[in-house]
């Protein structure tokens, strides 16, 4: 009877608990805007005086409302240090590494539903990449090793200081080289790429060149030492071969001081052969195209001569031990990068994206796009683009009209394109991995054959003619697809195609839903695409023209005497904030642009405040949803590690407190005085 009492008290409990009455109601669920206007307000540190650090004033409570919604319980009852630090690595650093993780997490759920079976209906492409997954978790802890014994540097001799097989006389540089490049390995010692050509962006040629400076940068012994005791060197072996990796890699960095006197040059490979004997080319061609003839024929555009004969001669110089083990390390870090993080189920999604972008593009934006968002999206690209084409006619610069009516032409022309893999490409998907085999008991050796592909399918564009990759969708921007990281989801542009590519995964909220009001829509989405369409238009971008081909009239515009003033002013600020100047301009011209595009160029004019959030004028609700696209966090780690993201969290809150303080209509719009910090002293300004 006991028993019969209990449950029918239970029952009871949980109707009225489930069941509205006059007394408790049901609340009906927010609206996306309700929604957003409450998020915008809990980020909020109103404490802050927006004109002295509007920064802390749009952001200060954003670090605690992501505590409060990841880990609610243990932030009220559990303040163990380990714990919280624990808890912190977890959390998203900023709002795009929060979109991803929430990726990460859906994507998480699709590969782990089938439980290991396949399910009817489930494509190819999502059947490999279940199995590179499931090969991910199965890893114990990553070992860099294993690679090492799967692919050695010749079939004459096995690496340095790993096992037995190292055979000095029988290392070749060049052969060692050309099979890392086969597997993706690029900017060690020297570049290949497969890029559009200067002149002809519609067709490929094969770029050689030197490595960028960031490349031939000494990695440290600190670094080296790591690599050496994570393939299992003893210490005392890993100090010693650090000193002389160490000494290779500051004499290989002094050599991109050397001046490019001779220029580019286009030649056949077969006169490159003679023309560069010491390097011997057909030895790393017949690397990269080992399953192809090399064309003797064909043609290549090789630059810095200079550097590269005084690598030959670098090389030559040192011990085979020292050159080989330089090989060896630049191979291990990046092959650290392209793999998991930690062994994770959120790690093993990562890497994952980032060893099969086309599919994993595909899968987001088969999975997780709303195609109904695309017409609203690209009808706020076109009224950036026609406010910009207003501010080129404007002629600040007070160009020549011919010189006008170019700029004109290009942002006219210049497209977007939503997603690296567009919705209607799963055949063309599924034909670009159709010969892959993958094991879900070989993560080592999935990874080789994955980096292995993606560049014997760049390498192939070279065999493609204009019309094939016109007729490809993903053809304009295919040439990525070796270099792209897929794991994130910021947009680009991209020079030679004059295009904004937008990842799918970037259209997620906080930054996109097409229930989203107008304003939120170009404070955020139309910031992004307006920062990407600037890039058009800055030190590098304007080199090319409407169809992506390098004849850009750059002479007569940095002639200008309003464009050196306004590079002079940005050059004035670049010892804070943004690192780069091409960024800073992208910056202070994409807010302009968003904010003018939404509101005009008047400035009486006054908007109907929202209800929503009344305390706050339109224009003030603009500025502030900007700055909290770049809400972020400083991660509690190590004093070394903490010191850096400490800086480079430092680098957004002075990134959006500069672009700002350039924006006089921010400074009228809060009251600032002169004096105050959100002010700056010399507006900056190009475009």
């Amino acid at each position: 009877m006991l028993r019969l009492s209990l449950a029918a008290w239970l029952l009871f409990s949980l109707a009225w608990r489930t069941t509205p009455t006059a007394c408790r109601q049901i609340r009906p669920p927010q609206s996306i805007q309700q929604m957003l206007a409450t998020q915008l307000q809990s980020y909020m540190d109103t404490r802050a005086r927006p004109c002295e650090n509007f920064y802390q004033y749009a952001c200060g409570n954003w670090q605690i409302q992501q505590e409060e919604q990841n880990f609610p319980r243990e932030r009220e009852r559990d303040r163990d240090r380990e714990r919280e630090r624990y808890q912190e690595q977890l959390l998203p650093t900023d709002i795009l590494e929060g979109i991803d993780s929430s990726l990460n997490r859906r994507l998480e759920l699709l590969l782990r539903r089938s439980n290991g079976s396949s399910i009817e209906g489930d494509s190819m492409v999502l059947e490999l990449m279940r199995l590179y997954y499931r090969s991910c978790k199965r890893l114990k802890p990553y070992n860099l090793k294993k690679y090492l014994v799967l692919l050695q540097p010749s079939n004459l001799t096995h690496w340095p200081s790993v096992g037995r097989g190292w055979r000095p006389e029988n290392f070749d540089w060049i052969t060692t080289m050309g099979r890392l490049r086969l597997h993706g390995l690029n900017g060690a010692l020297l570049r290949m790429d497969v890029l559009p050509r200067w002149d002809d962006s519609r067709s490929y040629s094969l770029y050689v060149n030197k490595p960028s400076r960031q490349e031939t940068l000494p990695m440290g012994e600190g670094a080296i030492i790591e690599l050496l005791l994570d393939i299992g060197q003893t210490k005392r072996a890993a100090n010693a071969l650090a000193r002389l990796v160490d000494d290779f890699e500051h004499k290989l960095h002094r050599l991109q001081d050397l001046d490019d006197d001779e220029g580019p040059r286009e030649m056949q490979l077969g006169y490159l052969a003679t023309y560069l004997p010491q390097l011997r080319w057909l030895s790393f061609m017949r690397q990269v195209r080992d399953d192809a003839e090399l064309d003797l024929r064909s043609t290549l555009i090789i630059e810095n001569i200079p550097y590269l004969r005084a690598l030959s001669e670098l090389v030559e110089a040192q011990t085979p031990d020292t050159v080989c083990s330089y090989i060896m390390l630049k191979w291990l870090a990046f092959l650290k990068t392209q793999g998991p993080a930690e062994i994770s189920r959120r790690e093993c999604v990562s890497s994952l994206r980032r060893a099969m972008p086309l599919a994993s593009s595909w899968l987001i934006s088969q999975r997780f796009f709303d195609p109904d968002s695309e017409p609203e999206i690209r009808a706020l690209f076109r009224r950036l683009k026609r406010r910009f084409g207003q501010t080129l006619a404007e002629n600040r610069l007070r160009l020549s009209p011919p010189l006008v009516h170019i700029l004109q032409q290009k942002i006219r022309a210049m497209r977007l394109q939503l997603g690296f893999v567009q919705l209607d490409e799963q055949e063309n998907v599924e034909q670009y991995y159709a010969h892959l085999e993958l094991s879900d008991h070989n993560f080592y050796g999935n990874q080789l054959e994955l980096l292995r592909q993606r560049v014997v399918a760049n390498y192939d564009l070279l065999s493609m003619n204009s019309t094939n990759l016109t007729n490809s969708t993903r053809g304009s921007v295919s040439y990525l697809a070796e270099s792209w990281d897929a794991s994130n989801s910021s947009p680009l542009y991209v020079r030679p195609r004059n295009l904004v590519l937008v990842p799918h995964g970037l259209l997620q909220l906080p930054v996109w839903h097409r229930n989203i009001s107008s304003l939120q829509q170009h404070a955020v989405l139309g910031f992004a695409l307006a920062h990407e369409m600037a890039h058009g238009f800055d030190m590098s971008g304007i080199d090319y023209d409407d169809l992506g081909n390098i004849m850009g009239p750059v002479e007569e515009i940095g002639a200008s005497k309003q464009f050196r003033q306004g590079l002079n002013c940005m050059q004035q600020q670049m010892a804070t904030g943004s690192k780069w100047l091409d960024e800073k301009l992208a910056d202070f011209a994409a807010l302009r642009l968003a904010y003018e595009t939404f509101f005009g160029v008047r400035a009486d004019q006054r908007e109907p405040r929202d209800p929503l959030v009344p305390q706050f004028s339109q224009r003030q609700l603009f500025f502030i949803s900007f700055a909290q696209f770049f809400c972020g966090r400083t991660p509690v780690s190590s004093l070394r590690s903490q010191s850096q993201a400490h800086l480079e969290h430092a680098a957004d809150e002075l990134r959006v407190m500069q672009t700002l303080a350039n924006f006089e209509e921010f400074s009228r719009e809060f009251g600032c005085e002169k004096k105050a910090k959100m002010q700056a002293s010399h507006r900056c300004r190009l475009w």
